[in-house]
């Protein structure tokens, strides 16, 4: 279980190699990581989203099931958040310690999350679905709870931006089209299923590239990184399933929930440090440890789950 779970993840990561050596050889330079994040986020991640949910047959067993985890996952991540502020009260003024509170609980359930899911729980095709729904509620609160943290300000919440994003619009059209039995046509289908098929590698080799213009040593000497990380990797997944234990559902709504919680941090909580004045330092620190460690994590945490279940 162990070695299984971990060569899949370490051949998830291992796409960010071609990132990291175009940069390291000065093929590319740091100047085009945001061109291929705007790739990811304005067509990988709607396309995504969009199969996720598109490959999901509809029946209102699952709309309630999707409901319930929509619901629960945006609790836990509250929870988790005011968990690290009630243990870091006294520094949360430092932009670092505000960082490390998001950063602790935004995952990457998309682009890592559905390989993920799709490797592990082979079997369960509604997991796709679930996925969407924690990765709206994420949405949701990264623009909200998120930006309060990482800024400390709360003029910078805005609720028209929100709604007004392309995760967010690609999620209400999934979820109507779902909601509705309605499936895209063949060829449609296939072309987005492609173009999220795309999203790991993209997503990776964005990760490759920050990694080449950053110091490992920089990286994992920051303190805070490892605060981050433990929350992140650890706690998030450990108080989740808790959580989701308490709650008469079915256990593949439970293990997709635990996978999801132990992905990495999501590059979101860079992006919103960068273009809101927070600390962007520390921010892409977390998103790039997060992402190296999950190598460990993923595997020893899923192991630890699979044979709590038996």
């Amino acid at each position: 279980m162990f070695v299984s779970t971990a060569i899949r993840v370490i051949t998830m990561v291992a796409f960010g190699v071609p990132g990291y050596l175009l940069v390291r050889f000065r093929a590319l330079g740091e100047e085009h990581i945001k061109a291929f994040a705007k790739f990811l986020l304005y067509a990988c991640q709607p396309a995504l989203t969009l199969h996720a949910l598109d490959s999901v047959d509809s029946s209102p067993e699952l709309i309630g099931n999707i409901g319930i985890f929509f619901a629960v996952t945006l609790v836990a991540q509250c929870v988790v958040v005011a968990l690290y502020c009630l243990i870091f009260r006294r520094s949360l003024r430092a932009p670092a310690k505000r960082v490390c509170a998001v950063a602790g609980v935004f995952g990457n359930v998309g682009f890592i999350g559905i390989p993920l899911l799709e490797a592990l729980l082979p079997e369960c095709p509604e997991a796709l679905a679930y996925s969407a729904a924690f990765s709206t509620s994420m949405n949701l609160l990264a623009w909200t709870l998120g930006l309060l943290m990482l800024t400390g300000e709360k003029k910078y919440i805005s609720f028209r931006a929100v709604f007004v994003n392309p995760a967010m619009i690609s999620s209400i059209a999934a979820f109507v089209l779902f909601a509705f039995g309605i499936k895209l046509p063949a060829a449609i289908g296939y072309y987005i299923e492609t173009l999220g098929d795309m999203s790991i590698a993209v997503c990776m080799t964005v990760l490759g590239m920050r990694l080449a213009c950053k110091s490992l040593r920089s990286i994992f000497t920051n303190p805070d990184v490892y605060v981050s990380a433990f929350f992140k990797l650890a706690v998030f997944p450990a108080i989740t399933a808790l959580m989701f234990a308490l709650l008469p559902v079915d256990g593949a709504l439970k293990s997709a929930a635990f996978i999801l919680c132990c992905c990495p941090t999501a590059a979101i909580i860079q992006s919103l440090s960068e273009t809101h004045g927070g600390d962007s330092a520390t921010a892409a620190d977390a998103v790039l440890a997060a992402n190296l460690l999950c190598i460990f994590t993923v595997p020893l945490m899923w192991t630890a789950y699979s044979h709590l279940l038996i």
